[in-house]
C-alpha cells in the first residue's frame, strides 16, 4: 500500500550478493525467502556519496549482558554519487556501500597509505569524525546515539541467546562474539542499523585494514583473556631456553661421569711396586 523505494535482500547471504531496490511492494518476488525493509532516503553525503561504517563489537557475556564497542572502525563509500530519482535504482554501485560490490568498480579509488585515514572509499572511523567535526558536526553526540542503537539491537535479542548459553555453556566465560555492525547516517545526523553480521570479514585487502583489524584482533583476544605475544620475541625466549637446557643437561653429563675406583688405582701401584722390585733383583 506504501509507495517508495524498498530494498530486498536474500536471507543468510552476504557481500551485498542479492540485493536489489524496488518502487513498490508488489515488485517483491513472494516466493523466496528475503527480507525487504524501508529504504532510506536521506542519507548523510560526503562530496555527493553515500556511505556507511562498519563497527566492532564483542559480547562477552549475556548474562549480565557485558557489551564492547571497539573504538575504531571503516567508513565505506560507494563509487557512484547518489540520486534520489529512480532512473539509477538498478546501481549497486549508488545505493549499496558494500566494500566487495564497490571494488569491482573502474571508480573505486585504493589507499596504499595506512597514515593516510581519509582517501579513497574506505576511510577509518576517526578520520570521518574529524571531517564531520570539521563541518560543525557534534560527533560526541552522534557517537552516543550509535552507543544507544547498538546496545538496543542487542538488547533485542538477549533473551533467546541468554537462554541458549545457560543451556550449553558450562560457564559464563567460556566463549564471546564478536559482531560487525554496518550504521547508516542520515542527514539529520541519526544513526540506522542496516545489519548485524555474525562473522564479520576480517580480510585485511588494504593496509588501512590491516591497521584498524589487527589492533582490533589484538584488544578481542586480550579481553577475552588470551595474552598476546611477539613472535619475534617468543622465538627469541625459546632459543634462549633451549641453550638454558643443553647447558643444564651438559653439566648433569660430566656430574653422572664414573670416577676411577680405588680399587684399580691400588692395583696400578702394586703393579708399579712389582716392577721395581725385579729390577732390584
Amino acid at each position: 500500500r506504501e509507495k517508495g523505494t524498498w530494498i530486498v535482500k536474500p536471507v543468510a547471504s552476504s557481500r551485498g550478493r542479492g540485493v536489489f531496490l524496488v518502487n513498490h511492494p508488489d515488485q517483491v518476488p513472494l516466493d523466496e525467502n528475503i527480507i525487504v525493509c524501508k529504504y532510506l532516503g536521506n542519507p548523510l553525503l560526503i562530496d555527493g556519496f553515500k556511505f556507511d561504517v562498519r563497527l566492532y563489537v564483542c559480547v562477552t557475556s549475556y548474562d549480565p549482558l557485558v557489551i564492547y564497542l571497539y573504538e575504531e572502525g571503516l567508513t565505506r563509500f560507494a563509487t557512484v554519487k547518489y540520486e534520489k530519482s529512480n532512473r539509477h535504482i538498478r546501481n549497486q554501485c549508488m545505493h549499496l556501500t558494500n566494500y566487495s560490490v564497490n571494488k569491482k568498480s573502474d571508480d573505486y579509488v585504493k589507499n596504499d597509505d595506512p597514515e593516510v585515514e581519509d582517501y579513497g572509499n574506505k576511510w577509518s572511523l576517526g578520520a570521518l569524525l574529524r571531517y564531520l567535526r570539521s563541518h560543525g558536526k557534534d560527533t560526541a553526540a552522534l557517537m552516543m546515539k550509535i552507543e544507544d542503537v547498538v546496545i538496543k539491537t542487542i538488547i533485542s535479542a538477549e533473551l533467546p541467546i541468554a537462554t541458549a548459553c545457560k543451556m550449553f555453556m558450562p560457564h559464563r566465560g567460556n566463549c564471546f562474539e564478536l559482531y560487525g555492525f554496518d550504521i547508516l547516517i542520515d542527514d539529520n545526523m541519526k544513526p540506522w542499523v542496516l545489519e548485524v553480521n555474525l562473522s564479520p570479514s576480517l580480510a585485511c585487502d588494504t593496509p588501512l585494514d590491516l591497521k584498524i583489524k589487527t589492533n582490533m584482533i589484538s584488544d578481542l583476544l586480550g579481553l577475552s583473556g588470551i595474552v598476546c605475544h611477539d613472535p619475534m620475541m617468543r622465538t627469541l625466549q625459546q632459543s634462549r631456553r633451549n641453550q638454558d637446557v643443553s647447558a643444564k643437561m651438559g653439566a648433569r653429563a660430566k656430574q653422572r661421569q664414573r670416577p676411577q675406583s680405588a680399587s684399580s688405582n691400588s692395583g696400578k701401584n702394586s703393579e708399579k711396586n712389582q716392577n721395581n722390585n725385579n729390577r732390584s733383583m
